[in-house]
């Protein structure tokens, strides 16, 4: 494990970013209120699962080459907007007012609300980069442990921490939307709000420079 003295800000330094608003968390949010707590939770478990990836990828160095191969990089980026937009769209174009904005779903559809998650996080090469950049600034060459033993430990207790903000976030976002549990109308509008802000995501993301 790294030292104690290096750990005391890596602590600090989570709990900040973990309550810094994000894609993911609004991601959450949006699935919450369109398909359900179930759904929300299951969005939550896959971008949790794609972090460890992205993890791994930080402790043993894949995340070096999509630095230095920014062709890789933006072609990754675009397959995960592309992937946000077409998420969108489904929802926008979703047919009929049956579908509840909170309440019981059939499997399939929390499901899919974990593959989605999954599949947009697993292609976001910024989270790969941000646990390359964050990671290794906590890790000491002097501990006992390896270099990447620490960069796997440090990366599951960032995660972890995380998931606390994942928590507040579908709880609100299940609360926020109980008033219109029983309106087919509001259903309908908050999907299509849903949708639009996904396509707006996957747009900002395509088209942002960094």
């Amino acid at each position: 494990m790294p030292p104690v003295e290096l750990l005391l800000p890596f602590f600090v330094a989570t709990l900040v970013f973990a309550f810094i608003p994000g894609p993911g968390m609004f991601y959450m949010s949006i699935q919450t209120m369109a398909r359900g707590r179930k759904a929300g939770w299951l969005s939550a478990a896959g971008f949790h699962l794609g972090a460890y990836l992205h993890i791994l990828g930080a402790a043993f160095g894949i995340s070096v080459v999509l630095t230095a191969a920014p062709v890789l990089f933006t072609l990754l980026k675009l397959l995960a907007a592309g992937y946000l937009v077409w998420m969108g769209v489904r929802m926008v174009g979703h047919g009929g007012g049956n579908m509840p904005v909170v309440g019981p779903l059939p499997d399939r559809t929390g499901w899919q609300a974990f593959r989605d998650s999954l599949a947009v996080e697993v292609l976001n090469p910024k989270t790969a980069l941000f646990f390359l950049a964050f990671l290794p600034q906590f890790a000491s060459p002097q501990a006992s442990a390896p270099l990447w033993l620490q960069i796997v430990v440090l990366g599951f207790l960032a995660n972890a921490a995380f998931s606390l903000t994942d928590a507040v976030c579908i709880a609100f976002s299940e609360r926020l939307v109980l008033w219109a549990s029983a309106s087919r109308t509001a259903a309908r509008i908050g999907r299509r709000i849903g949708g639009s802000l996904f396509i707006a995501m996957g747009m900002h993301l395509a088209f942002r420079n960094e």
